[in-house]
């Protein structure tokens, strides 16, 4: 048989289909896609693995694997084991645990400390598999330890305003949760929930003090200890009350200050290593720590590196995998929510990347001004004006590797060119509709 380079195109295509075809009746079997068991581990961190994952430069019979770990670099803390009752409503098959998971969402939502804010879309919520979509960015909010004068207390005001009614004050807003198992969370996260630890300090110190005006909260986002470390953060570790005007505390312009009453709602930051636990206080029920700026690299080796700490891609690669007794993939539509969440964290990231070094993408610039002077880019407030360009070389250039941006776009519609030409029109375009 002559080699694909000497036939004409047309053979050259078809050996090449018939090969893919191959390749797809070995992987399928009855339409189904059978990738075999699960039964492969990294050596670094434990991660489970099929063993198509592998990484390509590494060989079946010694496989490596880097979406994890990237090879040893990152190491962090497993996730605290959840409490014994919050174990139970994970893996039970029992009536309780199943309503518990079906409404987890609604039982993190009422028992969080912060407000969660976004556009969801529930376009396609229906009778098929759950989804979890938004439009724009997600912010999570927190107000002040009391709520104002005739207001009713909302998130982490609960864990300290009138608290003789909590349950009944969190179970207005979702009327058809189970008061036992909400009550029992409760307990629960008192117990082992560093962060409501301190919340619940805040209430005894008004109770012994009802008129004390002086009273505010200071979330740390520097901690003293290793945030690869084993054990579960102290209260004191991760936030100070204060009595008075808190000068003994050192200030810190990235602590998250709670005042007693001010009327406002504070953005936590995406950098804050609270941002995680105070929103999702049932997958993290013991306050383990999120990403922050301050994680080393494990591993830093390379020469002439410009970053020694962990990044939040590399941070949540390494959470979201399976292993065993990471209880996260167990959360359910939670679990969804959560890794849209950190998705938007991860994307935000990488645009305040390029929005802050913007001097290192001169290469760019210049390029961008040519082609938006190509398109007569201007303000729509310009045009009649006729003030071609005004705003030209004032824009966050987002360069071919950012995913979704323009130039991405542009660079695979001509990698898409260059297939056509190379190989000519394609037989079929296939696009599929449904009726609404």
């Amino acid at each position: 048989m002559p080699s694909t380079s000497d036939t004409p195109v047309s053979r050259k295509r078809r050996l090449q289909r018939e090969r893919v075809e191959r390749h797809r009746q070995r992987r399928f079997d009855g339409g189904r896609l059978d990738l075999g068991i699960i039964d492969q581990t990294c050596l670094h961190c434990g991660t489970r693995f099929w063993l198509c994952e592998k990484d390509r430069n590494s060989s079946l019979s010694s496989p490596r694997f880097a979406m994890c770990c990237a090879g040893s670099k990152v190491r962090l803390a497993p996730v605290l084991d959840p409490p014994p009752y919050l174990l139970d409503l994970y893996t039970s098959s029992c009536s309780e645990a199943i309503s518990f998971r079906k409404n987890i969402r609604a039982y993190n939502g009422i028992l969080a400390c912060t407000s969660f804010g976004a556009n969801i879309d529930e376009s396609f919520q229906g009778q098929g598999v759950s989804n979890f979509k938004i439009y724009g960015q997600i912010y999570h909010r927190v107000g002040s330890l009391m709520p104002d004068e005739g207001q009713k207390p909302v998130f982490a005001q609960l864990y300290i305003y009138d608290t003789d009614h909590e349950n009944s004050n969190r179970l207005r807003v979702m009327r058809d949760l189970n008061a036992e198992m909400l009550q029992n969370l409760q307990n629960m996260l008192d117990t082992s929930n560093s962060y409501i630890q301190n919340f619940r300090q805040v209430r005894d110190l008004l109770q012994n003090d009802a008129d004390s005006a002086e009273i505010s909260m200071r979330i740390f986002c520097d901690h003293s200890n290793d945030a690869r470390r084993y054990n579960a953060p102290a209260a004191s570790d991760v936030a100070a009350i204060m009595v008075g005007d808190g000068y003994e505390v050192e200030p810190s312009n990235r602590d998250i200050v709670l005042n007693l009453r001010d009327g406002t709602l504070q953005r936590i930051s995406e950098l804050h290593p609270s941002y995680d636990p105070l929103q999702y206080v049932l997958l993290f029920p013991n306050g383990d720590d999120g990403w922050h700026l301050d994680i080393p690299l494990a591993d830093n080796t390379r020469i002439n590196t410009q970053r020694d700490t962990v990044t939040p891609m590399q941070f949540y690669s390494y959470r979201l995998q399976i292993r065993s007794g990471n209880c996260l993939q167990r959360a359910g539509r939670l679990y969804q929510q959560y890794v849209v969440d950190q998705y938007s964290k991860i994307e935000q990231h990488r645009l305040n990347y390029l929005r802050f070094n913007q001097s290192s993408l001169r290469l760019d610039l210049y390029k961008g001004i040519a082609d938006a002077i190509h398109a007569d880019d201007r303000d729509a407030d310009d045009r009649d004006a006729g003030d071609i360009g005004q705003n030209i070389g004032r824009r966050i250039i987002l360069p071919s590797t950012f995913i979704g941006g323009p130039r991405q776009m542009y660079q695979l519609y001509q990698d898409a060119m260059a297939i056509v030409s190379h190989f000519g029109k394609p037989d079929l375009f296939v696009t599929f509709t449904c009726n609404p």
